[in-house]
């Protein structure tokens, strides 16, 4: 998707990359929950809106085709958009879930062996 709409994707990953960057700001403070969800509010929360805009858009303006590889990305985060902003509306909402898929997939790690993979 990168080669057939590079503008298009290094806008959502630069919005992307700024609010990451807000959530470790936050870490590095050490920052109570109360205080990050002010923090990411005041910085993340104007960003969002913005891609948010950007992509309702994208659809509005016909500048993409819905059922193109941008067009179901941007679909895909518009129907999940209150998941993905949770984090604009309730304190200590993670960014991502990879510590849940780590511990999900824990499990299915511990017993597999060297001997066992690859088989």
């Amino acid at each position: 998707m990168v080669e057939a709409f590079p503008e298009e994707v290094a806008f959502v990953l630069h919005t992307l990359r700024a609010v990451f960057h807000t959530d470790a700001q936050a870490k590095r403070q050490g920052l109570s929950p109360a205080e990050r969800l002010l923090l990411h509010q005041k910085e993340s929360g104007p960003r969002m809106k913005a891609l948010q805009d950007w992509m309702a858009r994208r659809f509005a303006e016909h500048t993409v085709e819905p059922h193109s590889g941008l067009g179901q990305a941007i679909s895909y985060m518009q129907n999940h958009w209150e998941k993905l902003s949770l984090f604009l509306r309730v304190p200590g909402a993670p960014l991502d879930n990879n510590i849940t898929e780590r511990i999900l997939k824990r499990p299915f790690c511990i017993g597999r062996t060297r001997s066992s993979i690859g088989r």
